[in-house]
């Protein structure tokens, strides 16, 4: 069935497909992101209000991936059992809630606990996402889409510095509320509504579709059944056997470090960028914040269509390779704001496009509950550089009065070491296979 069914099928099955759910997820989660780290444009504001440092904000920034790390994996084993559309909706929904009321905090320590409470409950929502495009793209699709996709992290990071700023500046005392309040109050209403639309709007899996022909339908479901058997002949199969499982855990690490290596731009560059240009205005500064992540947005789109081996280490190294030397030029350039902003560009782009370059490997051998915990368990752990990294950032901005050059610093060091264990994976595999090729973990069927 799979072998006999014409290209034309294939290409117009996957374009609908495509179409059909692919931009809605990347609008839920462009909100997502925006939400997790606006916090980096109302830091200004919290500063004013509550005298807040720069340990102290990131502590405020950190403290979300402790509550994230904690639910990430009860959050998917629990979407396991009561499907996707369902539990991204409940994700959508809360996250939404806390958003809101942290807009009404009146004291740092509140700050702290509202932060907690949203990584609880945006728990589970990227693995999830993750999960459910493996459940509609097969094997030779799913790295073009999982970088579509994954385009939304730049994008919303593109979108949310003149957004975030134009707030700051053009909400501030609306109905008596400073603009930083106003940043997680417009942040958290879009949130509640997108899971609404969610809801009604999104098919569980291929046999529901409706909107497929038949012919379509039933390729898609035979061609997933197929790639199913093999990734689950391959990877752990159960949630039990995902936690002993020494591939899953050496890319929870090297995800981790991808991560450390990403998560300070997010929460750091309006800083960075104010600290370089003293006279900038906040609507300025939000524009220039835009321009790495939308450069980076550009990188990611086109990477997704020009790599297509889904189970290869090699573009993941390279992009590391890349931001780490773009960072040390960004770091030694300083001095010459121009020299140190194209190079943070080119830096954030290719930090941002090792993200979906990585996901392709998980994805590419775990499959069933295996995938559901596997996917979580390596997001979680990884994620937990979303704590430390911009907490470490804003630990040494202030032991050594400001010095963005050791911040920087952190990133550069946490992709190097993200190299150096993807290439001890690769190394023990070869020594035990004796295979050349540099693939962090092998395709489905490959075996051992």
């Amino acid at each position: 069935m799979v072998a006999q069914v014409p290209d034309a099928v294939r290409a117009h099955t996957m374009r609908r497909v495509m179409w059909r759910i692919v931009p809605l997820l990347m609008l839920c989660y462009v909100v997502n992101y925006l939400d997790r780290t606006n916090i980096g444009f109302a830091k200004f504001g919290l500063e004013k209000t509550f005298g807040m440092s720069a340990a102290q904000y990131g502590f405020a920034a950190g403290v979300f991936f402790v509550g994230y790390v904690l639910a990430e994996v009860p959050s998917n084993m629990i979407m396991a059992r009561v499907g996707v559309r369902i539990w991204l909706t409940r994700i959508m929904v809360t996250w939404g809630i806390v958003e809101t009321i942290m807009a009404f905090s009146p004291n740092v320590e509140m700050v702290y606990v509202m932060r907690f409470l949203l990584g609880i409950a945006e728990a589970g929502l990227f693995p999830g996402i993750l999960v459910y495009l493996a459940r509609w793209c097969p094997n030779r699709e799913r790295t073009r889409v999982i970088a579509t996709f994954m385009v939304t992290i730049p994008l919303a990071g593109t979108i949310g510095g003149p957004l975030n700023g134009w707030i700051l500046s053009g909400m501030d005392h609306v109905f008596g509320l400073e603009g930083w309040r106003w940043v997680f109050v417009l942040g958290g209403i879009p949130a509640i509504l997108l899971g609404v639309v969610f809801f009604t709007t999104v098919t569980e899996r291929p046999s529901e579709a409706r909107w497929l022909r038949a012919a379509e339908r039933e390729w898609l479901i035979s061609t997933l059944a197929q790639e199913e058997r093999e990734r689950g002949a391959a990877g752990p199969s159960t949630h039990r056997a995902v936690f002993r499982n020494r591939r899953v855990l050496v890319l929870a690490v090297v995800y981790f470090l991808v991560q450390c290596g990403a998560y300070p731009l997010a929460y750091w560059l309006p800083s960075v960028i104010k600290g370089v240009g003293h006279s900038l205005t906040t609507v300025q500064v939000g524009w220039l914040a835009a321009v790495p992540f939308l450069a980076a947005a550009v990188a990611m789109f086109v990477t997704g269509r020009r790599v297509r081996r889904t189970d290869s280490a090699r573009p993941v190294v390279l992009a590391l390779l890349v931001s780490v030397l773009m960072f040390t030029v960004s770091a030694a350039g300083l001095g010459t704001p121009a020299l140190a902003f194209g190079a943070i560009t080119v830096a954030t782009m290719a930090a941002e496009t090792a993200k979906p370059l990585f996901w392709s490997l998980p994805t590419a051998f775990l499959a069933g509950v295996g995938a559901a915990s596997g996917v979580a368990l390596i997001n979680s752990l990884g994620n937990a550089a979303g704590f430390l990294s911009p907490f470490a950032v804003g630990w040494i901005q202030q032991v050594s009065g400001g010095n963005t050059g050791l911040s920087i610093g952190v990133m550069a060091s946490a992709n190097v070491l993200a190299v150096l264990v993807i290439g001890g994976l690769w190394w023990s595999r070869r020594r035990v296979t004796g295979l050349p090729e540099a693939a962090g973990v092998p395709g489905p069927g490959a075996g051992r």
